[in-house]
């Protein structure tokens, strides 16, 4: 018993004398871990940061496949260095060197799954940028179709930039300002709605300061036969002065044919007769349209009623027309019109006018400033019921304000100028030079989808003459 009791001695004693040294040793080795360099303490830490990235930053505009790729390089580069430095630490103990690979197994897959789901973001990211550029083609198309292309391609332009974070941003930008205004050149430039199927009725009044009131009425009619527009049309005129009343009738059958989608040719004929006379009345016209080009050319034979007068008379006028009208920029414009007519009286008059027109899209409508050029001249006085200066030349101003909405659409023109005025004869115009004024205003109600009703008035002053203008139109489209 005493030898085994020594030898337990033996043994316990080595034992304690180990303990009491690492108790001793253990102060020491918490110092020397404190001051540590701060690197090391921060390569250590890093293990502790690597955490998946929150939903929001996967899908943030500004992180690009390359950025998220590099990012878990990174992530993996520091998992190895911090696995380096724990080698030996972790050879030590096969269990937690086991628990740490699971660990590392456990980062890679999170840090994977973290480089899918940004992938996934920026692959979403990219289809909407996708989406945003068929809905601009879609603009454009439809700014191509509308009177006013849009100005994406100004939006466009201005987003350029070498960070493509802040890039990507002022495209968007570009792309929602472009929409806005394509938005509104669609409202502002509403397409004309061209004569097709329908029935129509329309009144007219005109009166002056010399005594003259004319009422005209006229009905139309038109349908499909295969290609061809074919209508009827009658037209009454009831006009008054102070030496009485006349009265006119006229029936023209038309046909429209469309020969190609720039080349049209349009043709009436028919005939017209009042208290005392009647006569055949006609006309024959040509319309091309290509690019920013409209052009019409025609010829027309009708009887001259703008007053009781000239339908006393008999008046009957040919008119050769020509007009023109160019686009020059998205939103300046010019028209150009020359008419060179000859009258059963035998007189004959040129008449040519220019007009360019600049247009502002405002929101839901349309704001123009022009200018009027005007030159006419007859042959001589013939003092027949209608305006015959022997020169007028015109110079002046017109502003224009247009809208359209879903149930009604219209718009106001007002225009000021001189006339410089030589040799009129007076009635249906300023006799002298003076300054004239006019305005006209027109509102129109949709209270169907196949159904139009419209009225304007219009007015027109000068030194010693003025006149006045009403009118309804009422039109059912088939």
């Amino acid at each position: 018993m005493a030898a085994s009791t020594s030898l337990g001695g033996v043994k316990t004693r080595p034992h304690r004398g180990t303990l009491s040294a690492a108790f001793a040793l253990l102060p020491i080795l918490i110092v020397i871990l404190l001051m540590l360099p701060e690197p090391v303490a921060l390569a250590a830490s890093s293990v502790l940061e690597i955490e998946p990235p929150s939903e929001a930053d996967a899908h943030h505009p500004s992180a690009t496949p390359s950025e998220k790729l590099l990012s878990r390089d990174k992530a993996d580069d520091r998992d190895d260095s911090a696995g380096a430095a724990n080698k030996t630490a972790q050879a030590a103990k096969d269990e937690q060197s086991k628990d740490a690979d699971d660990s590392d197994d456990s980062d890679d897959i999170d840090a994977t799954s973290n480089h899918a789901a940004a992938s996934g973001g920026n692959a979403k990211s990219h289809d909407d940028a996708d989406d945003d550029d068929d809905d601009d083609d879609d603009d454009q198309v439809a700014s191509k179709n509308s009177s006013v292309p849009g100005t994406a391609a100004a939006a466009d332009s201005s987003a350029v930039g070498n960070d493509k974070s802040s890039t990507s941003v002022q495209r968007d930008d570009a792309d929602d300002d472009s929409d806005d205004d394509d938005d509104d050149d669609e409202v502002a430039h509403a397409p004309v709605v061209k004569d097709g199927p329908g029935l129509e009725t329309r009144v007219d009044r005109e009166t002056d300061s010399d005594g003259n009131d004319t009422i005209t009425t006229s009905t139309v009619a038109s349908t499909f036969v295969g290609d061809y527009l074919v209508g009827l049309r009658k037209d009454v005129v009831a006009a008054h002065d102070p030496l009485g009343s006349e009265r006119a009738e006229a029936s023209l059958i038309s046909i429209h044919k469309d020969l190609s989608e720039t080349f049209a040719l349009s043709g009436a004929f028919g005939s017209y007769r009042t208290l005392n006379y009647n006569d055949f009345v006609g006309s024959f016209q040509a319309q091309w349209h290509a690019g920013d080009w409209s052009i019409s050319a025609g010829i027309t034979r009708d009887l001259l009623a703008k007053s009781a007068q000239s339908i006393r008379s008999n008046i009957r006028q040919t008119d050769f027309g020509l007009i023109a009208s160019y686009d020059l920029t998205k939103h300046l414009s010019s028209d150009f019109e020359f008419h060179h007519r000859i009258y059963s009286d035998g007189n004959s008059s040129n008449d040519l006018a220019f007009s360019p027109v600049y247009e502002f899209a405002l929101e839901k409508s349309q704001f123009d400033v022009g200018y009027s050029f005007n030159y006419r001249s007859f042959a001589m006085k013939a003092e027949h019921g209608y305006y015959d200066p022997r020169r007028l030349i015109s110079n002046g101003l017109i502003a224009t304000w247009k809208f359209d909405h879903d149930g009604y659409y219209g718009n106001v023109e007002a225009s000021e100028g001189r006339a410089d005025i030589k040799g009129a004869s007076g009635g249906l115009g300023a006799a002298n030079s003076a300054m004239c004024t006019s305005m006209v205003a027109t509102l129109g109600l949709r209270p169907r989808k196949d159904m139009v009703v419209e009225g304007y008035w219009g007015g027109e002053w000068s030194a010693g003459w003025s006149s006045n203008a009403l009118g309804l139109k009422i039109r059912y489209s088939f």
